[in-house]
């Protein structure tokens, strides 16, 4: 009787230890196949990039456009938009990503506002850039808003314009 009790323990243990063994086999499988949604996301994310409308603004990775909130304008005198995007992504770090990428890009920074929010407002000769980034509580998601406006009367002179009529175009990103 003591020996079969014996048997019965060492049983157990063998049984405790092999399922032991086999939901940590199947929890390093699931990491190492990209199961989980860090690695997934780290094996997604993209380099940064240029919009399609928006040549001159490089995105860094890490943020996602929001296409129900961007939009490109252009009329004979006016060519612009604004771009939204979302990420999770620290709000200082964008702001010095912006203020690092921006410059070399041909942008001059000609203001910044640190608060709650952050405005980071760029211009070139015909062109003006503003940059909003907050953060969004209810998701836990930096929002980056791009608003460029480019005149472009001032590059033609003015001569010819005839105030938008009929070249006026709204159209949503592709």
């Amino acid at each position: 009787m003591f020996c079969k009790s014996n048997q019965i323990y060492s049983l157990s243990c063998v049984s405790l230890l092999f399922l032991f063994l086999l939901l940590t086999g199947c929890t390093n499988m699931g990491t190492m196949g990209g199961g989980d949604s860090q690695g997934a996301y780290a094996s997604s994310a993209s380099q940064p990039y240029y919009p399609p409308d928006f040549r001159e603004v490089l995105i860094p990775d890490g943020l996602e456009m929001n296409r129900d909130d961007s939009m490109f304008v252009k009329t004979n005198s006016f060519n612009g938009g604004v771009l939204t995007f979302d990420g999770r992504i620290d709000v200082i770090s964008l702001s010095d990503f912006f203020e690092g990428s921006m410059p070399k890009n041909g942008w001059k920074l000609s203001g910044v506002v640190k608060a709650k929010n952050y405005l980071l407002i760029f211009t070139k000769p015909d062109k003006t850039c503003m940059i909003t980034i907050s953060e969004n509580k209810l998701n836990f998601k930096t929002v980056v808003n791009i608003y460029i406006a480019q005149d472009t009367d001032s590059m033609s002179g003015g001569a010819g314009s005839t105030g938008g009529g009929e070249n006026f175009s709204v159209s949503p990103l592709e």
